[in-house]
Parts: C-alpha cells; structure tokens; sequence
C-alpha cells in the first residue's frame, strides 16, 4: 500500500495541479484576513433565520427603525450600523476562529486534489495495471482514501498556520501564546477537521462510483454546493426544513465554530454525522469498487 502511496505522491508533485490548488488556498486566506470576512460554499441557519427576520420586518426596514441583535454590541439600529464594526482584519490571536468560520469552501480545494489522487488513474487505465500487477483491491481503495485524507489534513493545516502568520505580519498577535489559545483552536480544528475527512470520503466513494474526473467533479460540486443551497431554500419557505443543516456537510462544518455555545447532544451529534458520512461511504465505495469492471 505504502508503494501505492509513494508513486502517487512523486506522480503529483511532478504535476502542476498542486501548486495552483496551494496558490488558490493562499490566495482566499488572505482575502479572509485583509477584508475580514470569512468565505464560505455553503448555507445555513443562521443564514436563513436573517433572510426570514429581514422579510417579515420589511417595513421597519424601510423606515430605518429596523433593529438586530449582535451578542457582542447589543441591540443595533440597522442604519447606524457600521461594517467595520462587524468585519475587521484579524489579529493573529483571533484569525484561527474567523479563518475556521468559513473553511468549508476548502472543499472546493480538496476536490481536485482528490481527482488527482484517484479519478486519473481510471481515466489512464493505471487502475487496470495496478490491479493486474497483483494488487488486491482492497489495498488499492485504502491507499487511495488514505492519501485523501492526507491531502485533506495538509489543506486545513496550511491554511490555519498561513493565516495566524499572515494576520501576524498585517495586525500583530495581540494575546497570548499559550495552552488555552491552542485548546481554543482544537476545539474547533479537530471536530471540522473530522468533518473534512467525511468530505473526502465522500468524494473519493464518488470516484470509485463514476470513476471519470469530469463525473465526479460535476457531482462532488453538487453533492456541497447546490444541495446546501437547496435545504436553504426550502428552510426559507418552511422552518421545518432548517433541521437538514443538522446533516449537510458544509453547514455542520461552519457551525462547529460555535462549538462553544452547543449542547453537549449538539456535539455528539456533530461527530457522529462526520463519522457516518466516513462509515457509509467507504463501505459502500468498496462494495461497489470490488465488484465493479476495470476497462
């Protein structure tokens, strides 16, 4: 399996694919920390919560008597709100909750890395070789999850250390350095970063379905983007629906910022969703790769 790995890895970093995909990282960093605002792909219920509020109280809109509440500025009249107030460059103490705020778009980024791991083996008949060359499949499926998961761990790190850097560099650190900052962080880096696993296995479960890049691309953009549109839609026309965010890649993903005011049930929760995700799709991707053709 490691030889499988190895010949991926030497295969990739020769290619060009990598270091656009690590350019493009860099690049929404940093408009994150320079405009202070976190970017994310997906929808969810605060989101709709606001949509909803807004339209029912479009006449005092109108009127400017229209108020919000913000947690850390209490109650604002919405035209003597001042962005700046809302959004700001970080500091290096605070970029890691406003970077994993809106990390979820990093799937974006993690999909053609996934493509690049296992999709293009199918599309040059390498799977074929590899296979007939004495492989089992078994050992062929792991390899190929597992170096996603590497790629998806690599992506969230590089991004949570660039970004504390270059909030550094622009604004200072302005806090402490010590044992409960990094607590801070994990608390909400280690639940999402399970979470991201879950993302990975199910693009990669998608490339032993589809098996062409373009396919699993395609899908991949659908399954994270257009679905969590879709539950938004529908959370906007019926409250009822806002539970599906409970179960939406994306929307769990950004919601673990929170971490700090979930219910102990919310967390569990949580977790288990990033789990199932991984449990049915690597069984099911292995179940139907160890039966599928290799053309």
């Amino acid at each position: 399996m490691m030889n499988i790995i190895r010949a991926d890895i030497y295969r990739i970093v020769r290619g060009k694919g990598v270091y656009v995909t690590l350019l493009v990282l860099l690049a929404v960093a940093t408009l994150q920390i320079v405009a202070g605002i976190p970017i994310n792909i997906g929808g969810n219920a605060d989101a709709v919560d606001i949509l909803r509020d807004e339209f029912e109280n479009m006449d005092e809109i109108m009127k400017g008597e229209y108020k919000i509440e913000n947690p850390n500025m209490g109650e604002i009249n919405l035209d003597d709100l001042n962005m700046s107030d809302l959004f700001h460059s970080p500091t290096g103490y605070e970029a890691p909750r406003q970077i994993l705020a809106g990390v979820s778009n990093l799937l974006f980024l993690l999909l053609p890395l996934v493509v690049m791991i296992g999709a293009v083996d199918f599309n040059t008949g390498a799977v074929r070789n590899a296979l007939s060359s004495g492989i089992s499949r078994a050992r062929y499926f792991c390899s190929k999850l597992l170096l996603s998961f590497a790629a998806c761990a690599a992506l969230l790190v590089v991004n949570i250390l660039f970004s504390v850097l270059l909030a550094t560099v622009i604004n200072g650190f302005d806090g402490p350095f010590d044992g409960e900052y990094l607590w801070n962080i994990l608390k909400v880096f280690l639940p999402q970063l399970l979470l991201f696993l879950a993302g990975a296995s199910v693009m990669n479960f998608f490339v032993f379905v589809f098996k062409k890049s373009a396919a699993v691309i395609g899908i991949s953009i659908g399954f994270f983007m257009v679905l969590s549109s879709i539950i938004m839609v529908l959370a906007i026309i019926s409250k009822d629906f806002k539970v599906l965010f409970n179960y939406e890649i994306t929307s769990v993903i950004d919601s673990v910022v929170k971490i700090d005011y979930m219910s102990t049930g919310n967390i569990l929760r949580t977790l288990a969703v990033g789990v199932g995700y991984i449990v049915i799709t690597v069984a099911g991707g292995y179940a139907i790769f160890r039966r599928s053709e290799i053309k």
